[in-house]
């Protein structure tokens, strides 16, 4: 519970953080439901920052980066290869928490559909809540059957004296229920404290406001505005019939994309006055421009990436390298801060000590480049001046089709050669001509 009755109802040994309230109606704001008003006048929370459509948009390019990657379970594995262990992986499908990851977590949800609205909720609210349903297990002992997606507005969490955390869920019927860490996956988004994920919405509010104030006050203008093309003044009075006429000749012979650039000729001395932007309308537009900006920098997304490239025309070269930094500042932050927390939360210690993790398939971003896709191929399968370390039927998964037989082998270049421990060369002996059984 948050808010007043929390300050007023806290069991001995919950963190409360009583220098965040500072004004009452900021008090009583936070405790019905965070509805904090900006600067600007407008209140902001998740529901109205979503109505921003810089803010819907980043919220999407970050989660379709999180989810539209394929996410499995793997378990590490050693085989012995000439005398020497070496270190292998390969994908854990008999593990029951596989399917839940790679194909559907519940009845009703896939795993795409699961995880952009998880993304969803750690970008906007600070915090994602999954309850983990587990059943007894026949042999294995229990396991996680399901997992559904919490409402992070139903959900409360605190930390008990020994340092571990407590989760309270509210039903719709107003009643509660208290569940561990065990029944709880928790991901968190940036934190001061490791416990608490930033409220972004709260902290961007500002930027935000203005996003929303900009935009309604520019709807305000086109709604209750009047802005003409031009005005044509006339030597004396007109009565609304002979403005009606003439608004409807004007209309007949100028108006419209066929009649642009044709001669306008009037009479009774009158004159046509064209109406253009001015300087408070074009700050207007640039205010506007500058929060996509903003709001860009908090949600860490590229403005590009939104389909936004302001004043500036962005290269063929110069859009690659910002699609690159997407991926590395952006996404590939989200893959790290979500596969922690699945490891942490969904494995358990001996799972982790038998080698059983979780990954995204990275390299899934090069399927829309063809020829990116083509040249990391080729150099990862070894050419002659460089040794591979994939083999023909890794290159094959990717693309879900079958293992070839006899495509499990590294290439090395012909010309290559192995040092023993004191950096010499180690003679390459052919094998001997068998023995005819007579023994000539």
């Amino acid at each position: 519970m948050r808010g007043l009755f929390a300050a007023l109802t806290s069991p001995r040994g919950e963190r409360k953080d009583d220098s965040r309230y500072g004004l009452v109606d900021e008090m009583w704001a936070d405790f019905f439901g965070g509805l904090r008003a900006s600067k600007s006048g407008v209140s902001v929370n998740w529901k109205s920052a979503l109505s921003v459509t810089t803010v819907l948009a980043c919220c999407r390019v970050r989660a379709d980066g999180l989810a539209t990657v394929p996410w499995k379970l793997y378990q590490r594995t050693e085989k012995t290869v000439n005398g020497k262990t070496v270190a292998g992986r390969q994908e854990a499908r008999d593990h029951p928490l596989y399917d839940l990851l790679a194909t559907a977590p519940n009845e009703w949800m896939t795993s795409l559909e699961f995880r952009e609205t998880q993304n969803f909720h750690v970008d906007l609210a600070g915090h994602s809540y999954t309850f983990k349903n587990w059943v007894p297990g026949l042999h294995s002992g229990p396991y996680i059957s399901e997992m559904i997606l919490l409402d992070p507005a139903r959900v409360t969490h605190r930390q008990l004296n020994d340092g571990s955390l407590e989760y309270t869920l509210r039903g719709l019927d107003g009643s509660t229920q208290t569940l561990t860490r065990q029944h709880i996956w928790h991901v968190k988004g940036p934190s001061w404290d490791t416990i608490d994920g930033l409220n972004i919405v709260n902290f961007a509010r500002e930027a935000i406001g203005l996003a929303i104030a900009a935009e309604d006050s520019h709807s305000s203008f086109h709604r209750n505005g009047v802005r003409p093309s031009g005005i044509i003044a006339a030597d004396g009075s007109l009565d609304e019939p002979q403005l009606i006429r003439l608004a409807a000749w004007v209309r007949r012979h100028f108006g419209g994309a066929d009649n642009t650039g044709k001669l306008l000729v009037l009479d009774k001395a009158a004159k046509f006055q064209p109406t253009q932007m001015t300087g408070v309308d074009s700050q207007h537009l640039e205010t506007r421009k500058f929060q996509v900006e903003r709001i860009c920098e908090v949600l860490r997304v590229m403005p590009i990436m939104i389909g936004f490239s302001g004043d500036k025309n962005a290269t063929f070269a110069s859009a690659e390298q910002m699609f690159l930094a997407h991926l590395v500042h952006t996404v590939r932050p989200i893959h790290r801060r979500f596969g922690g927390s699945g490891d942490l939360f969904l494995l358990s210690k001996d799972e982790r000590k038998k080698g059983y993790y979780t990954g995204f398939v990275d390299s899934d971003f090069l399927s829309p480049s063809l020829e990116a896709k083509a040249k990391y191929n080729q150099i990862a399968l070894g050419g002659p001046n460089n040794p591979g370390w994939l083999t023909q039927n890794d290159v094959r998964g990717w693309d879900e089709m079958d293992a070839m037989e006899g495509a499990d082998r590294l290439f090395a270049p012909s010309g290559m050669a192995v040092l023993d421990e004191h950096g010499k060369l180690v003679p390459i002996v052919a094998p001997s001509a068998p023995k005819s059984p007579t023994g000539a």
